[in-house]
């Protein structure tokens, strides 16, 4: 899409959503990316849309009840916000910049992580990812922004602490890659953040027990060999 299009696609009265709303609508169906009514389910790039715009309408899903007894008040949408910003930054972009610009290219395929130890890690916690049968999870994989996972037994799911972009994340910093990296790895340990901890954190650092120690005994999976060594030091 030329840029000039781009712009008045993105602008429109601030009491309205913009009319690129529309023209992502009519995109996604036409791609098979939208609303499936077939399997009446959502494709998870129409989850994502969904959620970034709700045509000044209150509240979706909320409550009638709670309309009733404290109406939403019309407000910008994040899609509004999100076009304003762009808007404006398209207004200040060189004209000269404008024509060179060229979108990275992003390899499609997704992201498989094999682990045998693959971990939820909280401030104070490191808890092993498990199924909804309860069996330990040996494999997650990332496509788009759905994470998936598949335990030994073969079970497949999803987990309300398993964000695509918290598992990429992880990943990046157990193999130095890229978030955006690609295809099948293998590796001893992933630890991902907990949906309790910041998205970009560290999970060796914001763990307690993974974080550099401060004192000797302070570790992980080697805790006794480190106060057996304390001891025999000091015996």
């Amino acid at each position: 899409m030329p840029v000039t299009e781009l712009r008045e696609a993105l602008s429109g009265p601030a009491d309205r959503e913009p009319r690129i709303v529309d023209e992502i609508d009519r995109a996604l169906t036409e791609t098979g990316q939208g609303y499936d009514p077939a399997g009446r389910r959502s494709t998870p790039l129409w989850s994502i849309f969904n959620e970034a715009h709700d045509q000044y309408g209150g509240r979706i899903g909320a409550s009638l009840l709670a309309d009733d007894i404290e109406p939403p008040g019309p407000g910008p949408s994040p899609m509004r916000a999100a076009a304003a910003r762009l808007a404006q930054f398209l207004d200040a972009y060189p004209e000269q910049a404008r024509e060179q610009a060229i979108a990275p290219a992003v390899a499609p395929g997704p992201l498989i992580i094999e682990s045998d130890r693959i971990q939820i890690v909280t401030a104070k916690s490191l808890r092993p990812l498990r199924c909804s049968q309860d069996d330990p999870v040996r494999m997650v994989r990332v496509d788009g922004p759905e994470a998936t996972l598949e335990c030994e037994q073969g079970h497949t799911s999803g987990h309300w602490e398993l964000e695509a972009a918290r598992v990429r994340m992880a990943a990046a910093q157990a193999m130095g890659a890229y978030p955006s990296v690609q295809g099948k790895h293998q590796l001893q340990e992933l630890l991902v953040g907990s949906t309790q901890l910041p998205r970009h954190s560290d999970p060796r650092q914001a763990n307690w027990f993974l974080r550099e120690p401060e004192h000797p005994i302070v570790g992980r999976d080697d805790i006794f060999a480190r106060i057996n060594r304390l001891i025999d030091e000091r015996s």
